[in-house]
């Protein structure tokens, strides 16, 4: 959501009261970070929500940057909803005192409003959901290969056409994200993979009614490899110190195009000059490998990790002169 418009529905859902927020507000709140986790605890507190939350909602929420004050009013707000307007006027009716002359009657709103709030009254949370696309899996940043089918019915079961669907994503993005449903009641959507490998979720809202369906994603193919020599992580012409009478340990891994770790193939390492250093040892599992280097004499040299189709060259030295015992990686 773009800045201006996460601005002006923070101040929309600020300044409309004691409204019970739904799960989709807290994620474009969230997301577009207008509020303090402060403000926003303070907001859950006083407005409480629509939704009772499950594990999955917590930890939703979670990723999205929620801490613990926010967690925590989530938490402990029961489920309630804002008092309908028609009883607090009746209230003030009754309270108003016998002389007073009526107020004029505030004028009717547009019949097209009439006729969207007549609708949205109408949509039945047990008949409306999700009725195709839900549970695919896919790769980190792909998008999905069938599309999002939402659909929208009265309690009678029959289909709403020309009602608005707002879809908000959790680790994906949805095209479009509102749109109306079509004459059999439904709302065709894309839906792009986010870069966390794990779950995605995409939550439907029409009128009060929200429903959510989650999806599996997986890491995408390798991109690079991430070499480590102690603690520091070798880039493309890192250098190795090895001094005469130790070795030195490389671990190796893999990584997608969003540093997501993917399956290590086929780790092996060749060395340029093998006078100068030799490869000892290579093991690896599915998930990381090792690569083990001795020194034999002092000189400079390079080394070329293999694996997933990938090199990652690194310069290799052995000091004629040095304390033994000491392996020196930058």
């Amino acid at each position: 959501m773009p800045a201006a418009l996460s601005a002006v529905f923070a101040a929309l859902v600020v300044l409309q009261g004691p409204a019970a927020l739904r799960k989709s507000d807290l994620v474009r709140l969230l997301s577009g970070a207008m509020m303090s986790p402060l403000e926003l605890a303070q907001l859950v507190r006083r407005n409480c929500l629509t939704f009772e939350p499950t594990d999955r909602d917590r930890n939703d929420l979670r990723l999205l940057g929620a801490d613990a004050s926010v967690l925590g009013a989530v938490d402990n707000c029961a489920r309630r909803r804002a008092p309908r307007r028609p009883a607090a006027t009746r209230a003030r009716t009754t309270a108003r005192p016998p002389a007073a002359a009526p107020p004029p009657a505030p004028p009717p709103p547009p019949q097209a409003v009439i006729q969207v709030q007549r609708v949205l009254d109408r949509v039945s949370a047990d008949r409306s959901g999700f009725v195709l696309g839900g549970g695919q899996r896919g790769t980190a940043g792909a998008q999905l290969p069938r599309a999002l089918v939402f659909e929208a019915r009265d309690s009678a079961g029959a289909v709403l056409s020309g009602q608005a669907v707002t879809f908000t994503g959790v680790n994906a993005r949805i095209q479009p994200a509102v749109a109306p449903t079509d004459a059999a009641g439904q709302v065709h959507v894309g839906v792009t993979l986010g870069e966390r490998v794990g779950s995605a979720t995409v939550i439907a809202s029409i009128g009060i009614v929200e429903k959510q369906v989650a999806f599996n994603v997986a890491a995408g193919p390798a991109t690079q490899l991430v070499v480590v020599c102690g603690s520091a992580a070798l880039s493309g012409g890192g250098h190795v110190v090895i001094r005469p009478d130790s070795s030195v340990v490389l671990r190796v891994s893999a990584q997608d195009g969003f540093a997501n770790p993917t399956p290590l193939l086929g780790l092996r390492a060749a060395v340029a000059d093998a006078r100068i250093f030799r490869v000892s040892g290579v093991a690896q599992d599915s998930a990381a490998g090792t690569v083990t280097l001795k020194p034999d004499q002092p000189g400079t040299t390079s080394l070329a990790v293999i694996a997933n189709g990938m090199r990652q060259y690194l310069t290799v030295t052995v000091p004629p002169r040095a304390a033994p015992g000491k392996v020196d990686c930058r």
